[in-house]
């Protein structure tokens, strides 16, 4: 696993294959079964490969995120996914 910086912003992702960011969301929806189920459950509601397609901060593509350097992110905080074509 690496993480991953996005140029836009500056955060920091950790790196997924795309294989199994589509594993990810299909485990979530066939769990969550319908919309209504996953909003129920407190989630927005199914889930799609777009959430690992972009910056949760600002929304900017996968495609801009460098490998990241030391500094980029504190020790200790918790980090999302975020597609890496490398793998």
């Amino acid at each position: 696993m690496s993480e991953r910086t996005c140029l836009k912003c500056g955060w920091v992702a950790f790196g997924v294959s795309r294989t199994w960011a589509e594993e990810q969301v299909q485990q979530f929806n066939d769990f969550a079964k319908t919309e209504e189920n996953a909003k129920s459950m407190g989630y927005g509601g199914l889930s799609n490969i777009s959430n690992y397609e972009r910056c949760f901060r600002c929304g900017g593509n996968y495609k801009n995120f460098r490998d990241s350097k030391e500094g980029d992110c504190p020790p200790g905080v918790t980090i999302g996914p975020i597609i890496n074509e490398m793998y």
